[in-house]
């Protein structure tokens, strides 16, 4: 699997009319991360596995995950994934999982 890291810091800001702005941070949990995830030449049976995974997830529940560099599980979802024949009885999935922050 390879991946790409999106890291989004939500703010909330005020623009003034003299130029000036106030910023602050938006809630508790405001790093948003995103990763990009792929998982080339996976058999079948392999990307069935891991297409049925997220289906019955259903986009909105929560799964831990355990990045290589983290140290620690964190809960992510997963809602968008696009899966490609790559021939010869191997498929391509790429899938958008996000942090979340559930109580």
């Amino acid at each position: 699997m390879t991946s790409t890291k999106s890291v989004e810091l939500r703010t909330l800001e005020s623009r003034f009319g003299d130029g000036y702005t106030q910023r602050s941070c938006d809630g508790l949990n405001t790093t948003g991360v995103t990763f990009n995830a792929i998982w080339p030449g996976l058999t079948l049976d392999e990307a069935d596995r891991i297409e049925s995974f997220f289906l019955s997830l259903r986009g909105f529940h929560a799964f831990e995950w355990k990045l290589p560099r983290d140290k620690e599980a964190r809960l992510y979802r997963c809602k968008t994934w696009t899966r490609t024949g790559a021939g010869g009885g191997h498929d391509t999935i790429n899938a958008t999982i996000e942090r979340v922050f559930d109580l």
